[in-house]
């Protein structure tokens, strides 16, 4: 991660307006926790280029617990519902955040919260860490792999030290504490068509999925600044077709029913600042891709639910001479609440 600064997020800066780290809310009852950006992995199709060799990102971000449970906590609240499920995710792999544990606890202990998952490769992992979150009540692993073959999960995960039979002996592990697990991997066409059936055989094998769908395949999709592999995608008419023939081959569900998650929409938060508006922001740190900053609304609330982080793109202008100071911007997106905007002068 040469030239790239990683940066502690304390409650100076606002949980929600990124995707790169604190809350993303996307209108249901599913709430998306992005405790870090960090992931030692270079996945040859990372839809958000992670890992050491990216070559598009100056920085990466690490979340005080503390501000990070605390907006949770508004959030949850202003959701209205008691089965909301806490979704640990991010542009790296939560696995790498060092207050793990204490963060599955926090969540569990907010009320209205039923349920916590974890998207992750679990490879970081042993153990005693798999039963300390078991003890602190994370429900589920959504757990990524790729390939079984291990020469071929290396290639996928762009490491060569990358050990896929460790990953598979801690979603053990983590059934035996209690812990159930969905395996979602990546299908690639042209390179890891022939592990598909392998993943969902182990999978059925071994209790993953406890009467849930066990396996949930991903397609390949190219995205802007993802790492993109020289593959023709499937259409999402092959893909689902695709899916339906492996179904009824191997007897395993791989389409989850109607309502088999529980996923329904819920209150989303408002959006403060509409397209087109502009707003005076105080320049904070780098974004995570090279071109991009982070600023802050000089005219901030105390509160998760309207107080907003925001990207701004100022392309090669971009520096940490910006850091501190103030500059006027125009929102171009707040889709989702996830904020960009352009400054108004270079």
């Amino acid at each position: 991660m040469r030239g790239r600064l990683v940066y502690n997020i304390g409650g100076e800066i606002p949980q929600v307006g990124t995707l790169a780290f604190g809350i993303v809310d996307r209108g249901t009852n599913v709430i998306e926790v992005r405790p870090t950006s960090i992931c030692a992995l270079n996945c040859i199709f990372c839809s958000v280029n992670a890992g050491p060799l990216s070559r598009v990102r100056w920085a990466e971000y690490v979340v005080e617990p503390e501000p990070l449970l605390s907006a949770l906590e508004e959030v949850v609240r202003y959701k209205k519902t008691d089965d909301v499920e806490v979704h640990i995710d991010g542009m790296g792999d939560p696995g790498h955040y060092p207050h793990l544990a204490q963060l599955v606890r926090g969540a569990k202990s907010i009320k209205g919260v039923a349920l916590v998952s974890m998207q992750t490769r679990l490879y970081m992992l042993d153990k005693e860490a798999v039963q300390q979150l078991a003890n602190a009540g994370l429900d589920r692993f959504n757990v990524s792999v790729d390939a079984l073959d291990p020469a071929l999960a290396k290639k996928l995960a762009g490491a060569e030290w990358y050990d896929v039979e460790k990953a598979l002996e801690l979603i053990k592990i983590a059934l035996e504490a209690g812990i159930n697990v969905i395996i979602s991997p990546v299908w690639v066409p042209g390179l890891n068509d022939g592990e598909m059936p392998k993943i969902v055989k182990w999978a059925a094998e071994n209790g993953v999925g406890r009467g849930q769908t066990p396996v949930l395949i991903q397609k390949y999709i190219p995205h802007k600044r993802g790492r993109k592999v020289e593959v023709r995608p499937m259409t999402w008419g092959e893909f689902w077709r695709k899916l339906r023939e492996m179904e009824k081959e191997l007897g395993i569900p791989l389409i989850p029913k109607k309502g088999e998650y529980n996923i329904h929409k819920a209150p989303e938060l408002p959006k403060p600042y509409a397209v087109g508006d502009t707003i005076t922001v105080e320049i904070v740190a780098r974004g995570i891709f090279k071109g991009e900053m982070l600023g802050v609304a000089v005219n901030k609330r105390g509160s998760a639910i309207w107080d907003r982080v925001v990207t701004v793109a100022y392309g090669d202008a971009a520096s940490d001479e910006l850091v501190g100071k103030r500059a006027r911007v125009r929102v171009i997106e707040n889709a989702h609440n996830i904020y960009i905007a352009r400054p108004l002068r270079v």
